[in-house]
């Protein structure tokens, strides 16, 4: 036998290849065994050429290309699916051409079994159709994006969820739609995805609408690579979430509506006690000593302290007043106050405390500075200082209380100093204006006073500061911004 027909009998049942041969003249058929084997007949079946037709679901269009080969004589292929004597399904290839042998003319050709290769490729054109529905029909906005940021594809959604027309979108980069102060994470995001360190990313975003409007989403990011690793594309998930944005920031604003009225509250609590207190204690201790003074002149004397320390409570009244009706939200702008009158008011407060224990008020303030404020806030601020003075003085040497201020550009630097015991800042320093904190073991202290100032000195736009040492006393510097100064 030919060396080369041996090979080949050899390799063409390794290609798992059916030959077959149909002579046109006799209408003998040949089929070798793997062609057998493919539609599943035993050794002793001969088929006719209408029965080779038979096993096939398209006759008209296998006969239709048996015809066509026979007419050009040019080699003919085709895909076609059959049922086996066994009534199997199958895929198969046919490949076909016509010739002369002997003076006779065939046909000829070779059959193989392509069903894997179908049902493969079914199954990927069942997912790419699964896919294709579940993106485009998917209930929140869908994107293939290419690495340097173009669409790839788009789905319906994400196009009205944005405003666009498909073919207006596909011209725009996401970098176009994406607001500038939330582009630098998603790129830099996007560039880790790029390099491996994470698998995927998520963020809260805003985009553009294509009427100018934000709209809120929550963007999740995956990276589909090639088999070497290599990024093809990215595949994001776009949900708006603008509601529920819009509700957060509500609840935010009324979180800090509430924490504000809270402030206010606890601001008005303390001022009323510690305010009231203090023209309560000075009235009692005025009645108290006229009750016990002989001479007529010092009697006089402090029947007139009296009568001044009645109209300042009266005034502390009309400023509560005032502080209510900005809390329960009236109108109301902070008043133009003259700083040096406003401490002379609390000095004469305090005249019998500071009398009491010999101490010594120097106050040089510039009669022409004027700052706006609330008035019953800047008041519980000079008490509450002018307060702690007396609180925590030295036992040994007289008190000495000192207050400046001055004006500097667009602002007024009030200092209030004392000789009094002092305060280690190198330990107390970041509490010294917490809330409920203490550091002399005072048993009047409740730890309120200093936050409360800080409180109300920012809630004016000013600052508050503390230069101190432990047995030198202290300085409290207060910022107010000033409302005018008359050089």
């Amino acid at each position: 036998m030919d060396r080369n027909l041996i090979l080949y009998e050899k390799v063409i049942p390794l290609a798992h290849l059916g030959i077959w041969e149909r002579n046109l003249v006799t209408g003998e058929i040949y089929w070798n065994q793997v062609a057998r084997e493919i539609y599943e007949t035993g050794d002793d079946f001969h088929p006719t050429l209408d029965q080779t037709f038979s096993f096939y679901t398209d006759q008209d269009a296998l006969k239709s290309l048996f015809d066509k080969a026979i007419a050009s004589e040019e080699p003919e292929r085709g895909e076609f699916r059959l049922c086996t004597a066994k009534g199997n399904l199958k895929w198969i290839k046919l490949r076909l051409q016509a010739g002369h042998r002997d003076g006779e003319r065939i046909v000829y050709g070779t059959i193989k079994d392509i069903s894997n290769q179908r049902n493969i490729l079914d199954t990927l054109a069942e997912r790419e159709e699964q896919f294709h529905h579940a993106f485009e029909y998917a209930p929140i906005g869908m994107a293939l994006v290419a690495t340097d940021g173009k669409w790839i594809r788009v789905n319906k959604n994400l196009c009205e969820m944005l405003g666009y027309k498909k073919e207006h979108f596909m011209q725009k980069t996401f970098q176009d739609i994406t607001h500038p102060d939330d582009l630098d994470l998603d790129l830099h995001q996007m560039h880790a995805l790029l390099d491996g360190k994470t698998p995927s990313y998520s963020m809260e975003k805003r985009y553009y609408h294509a009427n100018g409007s934000i709209i809120w989403a929550l963007l999740s990011v995956t990276l589909v690579r090639d088999k070497e690793n290599a990024p093809l594309y990215f595949v994001s998930q776009i949900k708006d979430i603008t509601e529920r944005k819009k509700m957060e920031i509500e609840r935010d604003n009324a979180l800090k509506i509430i924490n504000a009225q809270n402030s206010r509250l606890l601001n008005f609590a303390h001022i009323i006690s510690h305010n009231l207190r203090s023209h309560a204690g000075n009235i009692k201790m005025l009645t108290d000593m006229i009750a016990e003074e002989n001479d007529h002149a010092e009697r006089e004397n402090l029947i007139s302290l009296l009568g001044i320390n009645s109209v300042n409570l009266m005034e502390t009244l009309e400023h509560l007043n005032d502080a209510v009706d900005i809390r329960s939200g009236k109108n109301h702008e902070l008043k133009t106050l003259n700083l040096l009158r406003e401490i002379k008011k609390i000095r004469n407060v305090l005249t019998v405390s500071l009398h009491q224990i010999n101490a010594e008020l120097i106050i040089d303030v510039d009669p022409e500075i004027e700052i706006s404020v609330d008035q019953a806030y800047l008041e519980s601020i000079l008490l509450n200082l002018l307060t702690n003075c007396i609180k925590y003085r030295k036992t040994d040497i007289p008190l000495s209380i000192r207050i400046s201020a001055n004006a500097e550009k667009n602002k007024a630097v009030l200092e209030i100093t004392d000789n009094g015991i002092g305060i280690d800042l190198s330990v107390y320093g970041d509490k010294l204006f917490g809330m409920y904190n203490t550091f002399h073991g005072n048993e009047d202290a409740h730890g309120i006073g200093l936050f409360l100032v800080k409180n109300q000195v920012e809630s004016m736009g000013g600052t508050i500061g503390v230069r101190s040492s432990p047995g030198n006393g202290a300085t409290f510097i207060v910022i107010f911004p000033i409302q005018r100064f008359i050089a």
